[in-house]
C-alpha cells in the first residue's frame, strides 16, 4: 500500500506519536502512539474546535463506532490530538481538514482556554489538556467531507438546545462538563 493510501485510510493516524505530559501540562520528553497514551492514561495535549454558524448553531459530530473512545456519542465539532512537536493551532487546522474537510487560516481560530480533563471509557483513560478554539463560520453540511474512520454523522444544533440537553444529563454526548460550561458562558447572548 502506498503512503498516500495509508494516510487516507487512517493507518498513519493510528501510528502518530503524541508527546507525554506531566500532570501540569509540561512535556516529559517521552512520546507514545495514541493507543498507548489512552491505555496507560498518560497526560497529553488535544485540540477541540467549536464551529458556530451565523444562526448561533453549533456543529456537532457523532463519533464513529470504529474510534477507540466514546464510540457513537455526539461530540463537539472537532476533537483531535496534537502530534509530537506540533503547535496546537496547527493541529486544530490539520484535524479540521482531515475530519471535516474544512480549511482555515490560523487567524480564523479564536483560542478560548486550555482545560484539563480526565475521562474514562471502559479500560481506556483520556487524561488531556484540551486547547479549545472557536471558529465562527457558516458551513454547508452537504459540502463537508467526513473522515469515515472517525465521524459517523454531523449536524447543527441551536446552542440553547445543546445547553438544555447537556444540563439535563442526556447521555448521548461525550462527557466534557468543564468545557461545556466554559463555552456556554462564553457564547451566552
Amino acid at each position: 500500500m502506498v503512503w498516500a493510501e495509508r494516510v487516507k485510510t487512517g493507518i498513519m493516524k493510528r501510528m502518530e506519536r503524541i508527546d507525554v505530559l506531566d500532570e501540569y501540562g509540561v512535556p516529559t520528553g517521552a512520546t507514545k502512539p495514541r493507543g498507548e497514551i489512552h491505555r496507560d492514561g498518560d497526560w497529553h495535549r488535544a485540540v477541540h474546535v467549536w464551529v458556530i454558524n451565523g444562526r448561533g448553531e453549533v456543529l456537532l459530530q457523532k463519533r464513529s463506532a470504529a474510534i477507540d473512545l466514546f464510540q457513537n456519542l455526539w461530540d463537539i465539532s472537532l476533537a483531535g490530538h496534537v502530534r509530537s512537536g506540533e503547535k496546537s493551532a496547527d493541529a486544530a487546522r490539520r484535524e479540521l481538514k482531515e475530519e471535516l474537510g474544512i480549511t482555515v487560516e490560523e487567524h480564523e481560530l479564536q483560542f478560548v482556554a486550555a482545560i484539563p480533563s480526565q475521562l474514562k471509557d471502559g479500560a481506556l483513560r483520556d487524561n488531556q489538556f484540551s486547547d479549545i478554539y472557536l471558529l465562527r463560520r457558516d458551513v454547508d453540511l452537504e459540502k463537508l467531507k467526513k473522515q469515515k474512520e472517525e465521524v459517523a454523522e454531523i449536524a447543527f444544533i441551536p446552542l440553547q438546545e445543546l445547553q438544555t440537553l447537556v444540563h439535563k444529563g442526556v447521555g448521548c454526548f461525550v462527557p466534557r462538563a468543564k468545557e461545556y460550561e466554559e463555552m456556554f458562558r462564553l457564547l451566552a447572548p
